[in-house]
């Protein structure tokens, strides 16, 4: 059964004698030094690159131990003198006997290991059975997967991910949490009179212009087609007047594309906001109002605002937020 990857420490392992944090040092560090980061930490391994990152070799905590065990470990000279090549058992090398894309671990069982090479630098190991992958080489494919292209926000995947992860978060320590969902209004219409080029060109800048309205910890992300959502930390029913304010008055300055015969872009505007996390209420469940609200905001003739409290003794109605009433459920919203 293959091992499954692992996260640790912002770095990527699969076999199953890495998959734990590990230690990354460079060629030339001492031995004490190396000794008193193992000592102080919880790393099992430590990964040594040169000074072009390359990786060229592993030492292991048992490798230290051993070691301390044969010296006098008051002799910090000495200790100090000696690289952590030293003590490094398992080595990465060129063979001589292999193309020179390729490599073996030298460590006494002369295990076949293939590079993964990019731009002449090594930034993974293979075996036939492991992997080791560069946290550097890793990020920006990682970056880029949770990333949409047009609006270089968050994408749905990385959205929905930080949700559940905020959600928990709120719940532990009881803190409020807002949810806002945004639709471009008649965002059809730019695409049909000016383009699918100048539609790109909107959604840019109606992300930018949601980015820049909220703070700068706010999770902004484009969910869909001309669908955008954030979220808002510590930010209780209260508080999210002012950013969807600042939101609804920043669209008024994106330029119109040429050939758009509106003077104006706005949007609807749907918000949940949960005051204290309760066990009967989930990501889903806040989703599902936050998308209500939108609806509403639709429903009332689009370029408003609709917010939920969601309370574990109460949850109140869909209201807006200047507000204005209207005659379908008494409700309020935000006019320009």
């Amino acid at each position: 059964m293959p091992v499954q990857p692992r996260f640790h420490e912002g770095r990527l392992t699969v076999s199953s004698s890495l998959s734990h944090a590990a230690a990354i040092v460079r060629a030339g560090t001492s031995l004490l030094d190396l000794a008193l980061l193992m000592e102080e930490s919880e790393f099992l391994y430590a990964i040594v690159q040169d000074k072009r990152n390359t990786i060229v070799g592993i030492v292991s905590r048992e490798d230290v131990t051993r070691y301390t065990e044969m010296f006098n470990s008051e002799d910090t000279a000495t200790w100090q003198s000696r690289p952590v090549e030293d003590l490094m058992m398992t080595r990465l090398a060129q063979s001589p006997n292999r193309p020179t894309n390729s490599l073996q671990v030298v460590d006494g069982s002369d295990v076949a290991c293939i590079p993964i090479v990019e731009q002449g630098q090594i930034v993974g190991v293979m075996t036939h059975n492991d992997v080791l992958m560069s946290w550097r080489r890793l990020e920006p494919a990682l970056r880029a997967a949770g990333t949409d292209d047009v609006t270089q926000l968050a994408n749905r995947t990385m959205f929905m991910r930080r949700l559940e992860e905020e959600w928990d978060r709120s719940t532990r320590n009881s803190e409020p949490l807002a949810l806002f969902l945004f639709d471009v209004d008649f965002f059809k219409q730019v695409n049909d009179q000016c383009g699918h080029m100048a539609g790109d060109d909107v959604l840019a800048a109606v992300g930018q212009s949601v980015k820049d309205s909220l703070r700068s910890y706010d999770v902004v992300a484009r969910i869909g087609g001309d669908e955008f959502a954030a979220l808002c930390f510590n930010c209780d029913s209260d508080a999210i007047d002012l950013p969807i304010r600042r939101i609804q008055e920043s669209m008024r300055k994106i330029r119109i594309p040429a050939g758009l015969q509106r003077s104006q872009l706005t949007l609807s505007i749907g918000a949940a906001v949960v005051r204290s996390g309760f066990e009967e209420l989930s990501t889903d469940k806040l989703f599902s109002h936050a998308d209500a609200c939108l609806y509403r905001s639709k429903a009332a003739g689009r370029n408003r605002a609709f917010r939920i409290l969601l309370d574990e003794h109460q949850t109140t109605t869909p209201e807006s937020v200047d507000g204005k009433e209207y005659s379908a459920g008494a409700v309020n919203c935000i006019l320009h």
